[in-house]
């Protein structure tokens, strides 16, 4: 399956109109908490600068951090806005062997969309997810799986 299409057939939005600038996502910024995934999660982002935005999310379960994702929210020079992450476990160890990425194909107000830039997306990875932010104080991303099903809803609120 190609990346115009998710795995039950819907088709990737079109890339967003008129070079969006990353400043257009910088209500990502801050430090968001809430409970997932059987723990507590939190997922803290810096101001955009240097056409970039970086972050990282911990996943901590009965006391102990299980889960961490280096994220990267990155201009490249054709203009595109490109999310890219890679998970790892405890002592460090990488689930993936690289990094996933996905690519900005909707903006709008306080909604962005990602669209995976694979093929097919590793195991276990997003095809595409969504931030949104309707207010200002809570965060929601909502992640849809490769493997089809109903998508994991993550609802965080600013620290």
């Amino acid at each position: 399956m190609g990346q115009d299409a998710d795995p039950e057939g819907r088709a990737a939005p079109a890339a967003p109109s008129g070079g969006v600038s990353l400043d257009e996502l910088a209500w990502i910024a801050g430090h968001w908490g809430g409970d997932a995934f059987g723990g507590q999660i939190e997922e803290a982002w810096f101001s955009p600068a240097g056409r970039s935005m970086s972050g990282s999310f911990r996943l901590v379960r009965d006391g102990l951090a299980v889960m961490y994702e280096l994220l990267l929210l990155e201009q490249d020079d054709d203009g595109e806005i490109y999310y890219r992450f890679k998970h790892v476990g405890r002592g460090w160890e990488p689930w993936e062997e690289t990094r996933l990425e996905y690519r900005l194909t909707t903006l709008e107000g306080r909604e962005a969309i990602f669209r995976s830039t694979a093929e097919a997306p590793p195991p276990n990875a997003p095809w595409w997810f969504t931030y949104e932010s309707p207010t200002g104080a809570e965060l929601i991303v909502t992640i849809h799986g490769s493997g089809g099903g109903d998508p994991t809803v993550l609802s965080m609120t600013r620290r």
